[in-house]
């Protein structure tokens, strides 16, 4: 055996236990610090070729390796902007140098100039994000990356487009039955609209539905050239000729105005020793006939003059009989009307229309847009009049007074006014073999050619983690695993120096035998 080999042994076990404690060094020292992978030191022995009379001493290799797809545990705090990932996946992050990186620390802190950075100076990237709409992302590249930046909504009015109105209509109300809601919707300066929505029984499952703003309809006759006003009305069934003098009956039909809005006509029809008379009156409550005097029926047309916006009519009673038997008589009028009529199937769900569009209208240099409210959630049961869902979208002028983030990575900005308008979405990325990426400073990682390529993607979907706000990730360094190590190393390498020493001293020996 060499002397010289045997000391060379010595040399590499020695440093290869210098390398452990490096890197034991390394991970105590970064025990505290967020999102932080230890580092351990695998050793492969080195063997070299031996003759038959002798043995030719190798020694011992290092290789580094980097626990980073081992999860910390989570430490809560009381910061919105610290955020952990609690699955697969890194934050996108980048330097002062323009390059993006990956890191699981998500301590970050709000900037004077709204960025979001790491204790490490890294700033935090996503996607400019709409709600409803998730944003495009590029699989495999940081394109379309944008800075989160948490004052970019610094006083903000978003104007309402749509919508969601879902109610239920009692089914058990009688013809007329009127119930109003509201909503409030905002202009492109970020005014407050109030819409009132009224809802009109017209007849078994079928009801009209009307949005007016301040009394004026954005569904009005000017911007539905089909609407056409009633002018005619043809009553058709029977008044039984043996009913008792004072008999009353009454009837109701929809007729529609000029404007084209329903009205609700009352027909209350009653029996004296003549016969049967009917007047005609706006509205079930009404008091005032429209007809200047009772109508005798059987007869020919009652002509009713025009009332306001209700147009002159012509109701035609020549079809009604009056025989011994049942009661019963129907007047369906004619005209269409600009309120969108919703019908019902036999189980009590909308058949049409399933959304309602109103009209832009200007307000002194402000314009409220068309709004598309949907209503395909509405039914009509034997229940009270009831709102289930009724949101309009938008928000008015309001400063950013705080911030929320979503398990799924969306970065909502809070204004004064309560609402919460989605700004952002964090990207996150992810590689086949994390263990194998290039740790840099900053507790920061790059793509190497043994890692695989980087996946983006969003948090909660598919093999990606979700994200955890007012949490930290931490070391998974176990710091009494690492003092263990220290004490291996220092004694293995005393070890090592002691074979060291041992072939120096048999090296003096062997140089003293010439003496």
């Amino acid at each position: 055996m060499s002397l010289y080999g045997t000391m060379r042994t010595g040399v590499s076990g020695m440093n290869a236990q210098a390398n452990r404690l490096s890197t034991v060094g390394d991970n105590i020292a970064n025990a505290s610090t967020a999102g932080y992978k230890k580092a351990s030191t695998q050793f492969s022995s080195l063997i070299l070729p031996s003759g038959e009379g002798s043995y030719n001493s190798g020694g011992v290799t290092t290789n580094v390796r980097y626990s980073i797809s081992s999860q910390g545990t989570f430490t809560y705090t009381t910061s919105a902007t610290d955020l952990a990932i609690n699955g697969r996946g890194f934050f996108i992050v980048q330097g002062t140098d323009g390059v993006e990186y990956l890191t699981r620390a998500g301590n970050f802190t709000g900037m004077s100039d709204g960025s979001l950075q790491n204790a490490a100076g890294f700033t935090l990237m996503g996607y400019e994000y709409v709600e409803g709409q998730d944003p495009t992302i590029v699989i495999n590249g940081f394109d379309g990356l944008t800075e989160v930046n948490l004052s970019s909504g610094a006083l903000n009015a978003t104007p309402s487009v749509g919508g969601i109105l879902d109610v239920n209509l009692p089914s058990q109300e009688a013809v007329g039955y009127e119930k109003k809601t509201s909503l409030k919707a905002y202009d492109t300066q970020g005014n407050t609209r109030l819409l009132d929505i009224t809802y009109t029984k017209l007849a078994d499952n079928s009801w009209t539905v009307d949005v007016a703003y301040e009394g004026t309809s954005l569904l009005s006759r000017e911007f539905d050239p089909l609407a056409d006003a009633t002018t005619d009305a043809t009553a058709v069934g029977n008044l039984d000729s043996i009913a008792a003098d004072g008999t009353k009956f009454q009837g109701s039909e929809i007729a529609y105005d000029l404007n084209g809005d329903a009205r609700t006509l009352r027909y209350d029809y009653i029996k004296g020793p003549t016969g049967w008379s009917v007047n005609v009156y706006d509205g079930m409550t009404s008091t005032t006939p429209l007809n200047a005097a009772p109508f005798a029926i059987p007869g020919g047309a009652l002509v009713i003059p025009a009332t306001g916006t209700l147009g002159a009519m012509t109701i035609d009673f020549s079809a009604v009989t009056s025989d011994p038997g049942k009661t019963g008589v129907n007047s369906p009028s004619n005209g269409i009307g600009r309120i969108p009529t919703m019908e019902f199937d036999a189980l009590g769900k909308i058949i049409t229309p399933l959304s309602l569009t109103t009209q832009a209208m200007a307000f002194g240099g402000a314009e409220f847009n068309s709004l598309t409210i949907s209503i395909d959630g509405s039914t009509q049961l034997s229940s009270e009049f009831k709102v289930g869902n009724g949101k309009i979208d938008g928000n008015a002028a309001s400063n950013v007074v705080g911030h929320e983030i979503s398990e799924d990575g969306i970065v909502y900005l809070k204004y004064s006014n309560g609402d919460l308008v989605p700004k952002y979405r964090i990207a996150v990325a992810d590689v086949q073999s994390p263990d194998q990426l290039n740790p840099l400073a900053g507790n920061v990682y790059t793509q190497s050619n043994d890692s695989g390529i980087i996946v983006m993607g969003y948090a909660g979907n598919g093999s990606y983690g979700t994200i955890i706000s007012n949490a930290l990730e931490d070391s998974n360094v176990d710091i009494a695993e690492e003092l263990t190590s220290m004490i291996e190393s220092q004694r293995n390498y005393t070890a090592n120096s002691k074979v060291f020493q041992t072939g120096s001293e048999l090296m003096e020996v062997l140089v003293n035998l010439k003496r």
